[in-house]
């Protein structure tokens, strides 16, 4: 009846002692009733449908916040990647700038450096993001 959702949820689970005893007595429990050609409390069988509906909505929530932290992570490769491509620009500004003396060489200098302190307040924001994901999904990293 609910084995089906016990395979799902047992396949998804890491082989620590804990889940051996569980699906070790789960298969008992099910190699008992068939010997004894005993049905189950109809009772046992709602609460079993009624956890295996939880667990399913259980798994299904923390999926997707996996995914959600993955995409996170995805988003702060980027966004670092993108942080030191902008100080690499603001740094050929500031040269390019400083061996040109007419006002065009000062705009470019005040642009690598305005890109420069853009790119080190960008480059510093993804860890609080990613260290605020963790904090909200209690995963040590």
């Amino acid at each position: 009846y609910s084995r089906e959702f016990y395979d799902r949820y047992a396949q998804g689970q890491d082989k620590s002692v804990v889940n051996k005893m569980q699906q070790k007595y789960w298969k008992t429990k099910q190699t008992l009733i068939k010997v004894t050609g005993k049905k189950e409390d109809e009772h046992v069988v709602a609460s079993d449908a009624d956890l295996d509906a939880k667990l399913e909505l259980f798994h299904s929530i923390q999926r997707t916040c996996m995914d959600l932290l993955k995409a996170i992570e995805h988003y702060q490769k980027r966004i670092c990647f993108l942080s030191q491509e902008e100080n690499e620009l603001g740094k050929f500004l500031r040269s390019q700038g400083s061996q040109d003396k007419t006002r065009a060489g000062k705009m470019m200098q005040a642009t690598g450096k305005a890109l420069c302190f853009s790119s080190q307040q960008r480059y510093a924001w993804p860890d609080g993001l990613l260290y605020y994901s963790y904090f909200m999904y209690g995963i040590d990293h």
